[in-house]
């Protein structure tokens, strides 16, 4: 696995300053690449805790961080929920290497993804896309091909219904449906992608999962940490009216040894501070207490955690019963 080290934050102490920033150790945050929603969301936690604590912090830039953080080479990481779910089991790409150390900080804002189209497109539905030219495969963004598994899953569909136009990556989708070589592509709700590709293609507009209690169902027994979710007309570029879109929860994950009151005053302090985000990135404006709260999640949760979250009175018997049942199903892979 290729891996790249950098440190575009580092907290020096004479600079931070902070009663206490003489006497804690450095922490190191495992975050996505630079441009990544996942490198925005784990640089946006390090600069908080920099400038609310002094306390300093050493932000990793790479594509493995559930190995790194489950390898404890890092105390807190960026995940998402599905990727989160595939590392701790030792599923696909991580077969044979489970990473059992893996636990859950907090749950993050949703990241929303959908399939667009050019806003004057006949398609309205996912069965309207049966056998026109999709992007796919996406070997180096591989995550989104399990992005289009689970959105096709809900109307009984998959990749085979689709004419698929072999892309490396995300951007490469995208850029196949503005050059019209592509008739639809997925893309993520908010991204500088999809505003490249409404301006290049004179506006695009995504299409609606269905409605109906059991979308959510499906999509998490298909791929695990994946949920529908329902949005307003306007919640962002190509968003014309009410929809159903797809969505899997950005992680903050912990190592499970990482110290349960270091954990705890981070999360506290994004529990207490997590409007100072907004600005940063606009999917920071997703995340509120009730996402903060989700009990539906893939990986256990860290001890600092469950120790605020009973603090706030956001501990519930969904949490416990969730929490024991993936405690038990790690151990049973150690």
């Amino acid at each position: 696995m290729r891996m790249k080290l950098i440190v575009p934050i580092v907290c020096l102490l004479a600079a931070c300053g902070g009663p206490d920033a003489d006497l804690a150790p450095m922490l190191v945050i495992a975050v996505g690449q630079q441009g990544s929603v996942l490198g925005a969301v784990g640089t946006g936690v390090a600069k908080l805790v920099i400038e609310k604590t002094g306390r300093p912090m050493r932000v990793r830039v790479t594509s493995g961080m559930d190995a790194i953080v489950g390898a404890g080479d890092a105390e807190l990481g960026v995940s998402a929920s599905d990727a989160a779910h595939l590392s701790s089991n030792g599923l696909r790409h991580y077969e044979g290497r489970p990473q059992t150390q893996l636990r859950l900080a907090l749950p993050g804002p949703p990241l929303v993804v959908g399939f667009i189209v050019p806003e004057d497109a006949p398609q309205r539905t996912l069965e309207d896309l049966k056998g026109l030219s999709v992007p796919g495969e996406y070997p180096n963004a591989r995550p989104m091909h399990f992005d289009g598994k689970a959105m096709l899953s809900t109307v009984g569909m998959s990749w085979s219904d689709l004419e698929v136009i072999p892309v490396a990556s995300f951007r490469d989708g995208v850029q196949a449906l503005i050059e019209g070589r592509a008739d639809a592509a997925i893309s993520s709700a908010g991204s500088g992608l999809t505003q490249q590709a409404d301006a290049n293609l004179g506006g695009v507009r995504f299409i609606s999962l269905p409605e109906g209690e059991d979308v959510s169902e499906n999509m998490w027994s298909e791929e695990p940490g994946f949920h529908a979710i329902d949005v307003p007309a306007g919640f962002a570029l190509g968003v014309e009216e009410d929809m159903v879109l797809a969505a899997k929860d950005t992680y903050i994950t912990a190592n499970a040894d990482a110290s349960a009151d270091d954990v705890y005053d981070v999360v506290k302090l994004l529990w207490e501070q997590i409007g100072e985000l907004a600005a940063v990135h606009p999917i920071f404006t997703r995340w509120t207490h009730e996402t903060m709260t989700n009990p539906r999640v893939t990986i256990p949760f860290h001890e600092g955690t469950i120790r605020l979250l009973k603090e706030v009175g956001a501990w519930s018997p969904e949490h416990e019963e969730t929490h024991q049942k993936l405690l038990a199903e790690l151990s049973s892979l150690m």
